[in-house]
């Protein structure tokens, strides 16, 4: 018994609350920190359900660096948007901590759609709020000034990522220093400054694999100056 997930033979048929689990079967994987699920451009086969674990979408950019467009969880989908229209999937999709997903076959999630109204109303919400998602991080990287773009990411990151402590908000360790940057469109080394000098204000705590926000309203200030 694996999270109300019963596996036989690489085939998973569950009772999860998710309802592409009660439409389709899938196959479970396991992937490794680090190890890719797909890379951008490649043929889209396969929609991940992401039962365990952390995945991060990346895309390359002109210049050689890679920006961060989101952090997938428990209970999310991958690949979603590509194995709608067909065309190559649009990231690189990384396994941000050890991830158990279960695999569809694009031609059975389409079936599927077409024959399940609840199900096609629940992808719908979740292609919407994929869309909100977007547009907040539009708003993010358009924004000048590095200080502000951290301090909004982090405040971002708070309500999927954080948790509340007596000593502040302890953001989620699996996030590096280099995804923080990727992530608010900056590099590693403004990135590194900008939290040292919000660790000496004491806005937050920098441990060497943790973040503790302590003052998320001297954070939210930072966001929102000219």
């Amino acid at each position: 018994m694996v999270n109300a997930t019963t596996i036989k033979q690489g085939v998973v048929r569950s009772k999860s609350s998710h309802p592409l689990l009660r439409s389709i079967s899938g196959t479970s994987r396991m992937y490794r920190k680090g190890e890719i699920l797909f890379i951008e451009g490649d043929p889209p086969q396969w929609l991940f359900l992401i039962q365990q674990g952390k995945v991060v979408l990346s895309k390359n950019l002109p210049n050689g660096n890679k920006t961060i467009v989101s952090v997938r969880v428990s209970g999310e989908l991958v690949g979603e948007v590509a194995v709608f229209d067909g065309r190559p999937y649009d990231t690189d999709a990384i396994a941000l901590t050890d991830v158990h997903v279960i695999r569809f076959p694009r031609s059975a999630f389409l079936y599927a759609l077409r024959t399940d109204p609840s199900l096609a109303e629940q992808i719908i919400a979740d292609l919407a709020s994929r869309l909100r998602q977007a547009q907040e991080t539009i708003c993010l990287l358009s924004t000048q000034r590095v200080e502000k773009r951290l301090a909004a990411l982090l405040l971002m990151l708070i309500p999927r990522f954080g948790t509340r402590t007596e000593e502040g908000i302890i953001l989620d360790s699996s996030f590096s220093r280099y995804d923080l940057a990727a992530m608010a469109g900056t590099t590693v080394e403004t990135t590194v400054r900008t939290l040292s000098a919000w660790a000496q204000d004491g806005i937050i705590k920098k441990y060497r694999r943790q973040i503790v926000i302590v003052d998320a309203r001297k954070l939210a200030q930072i966001a929102k100056e000219s």
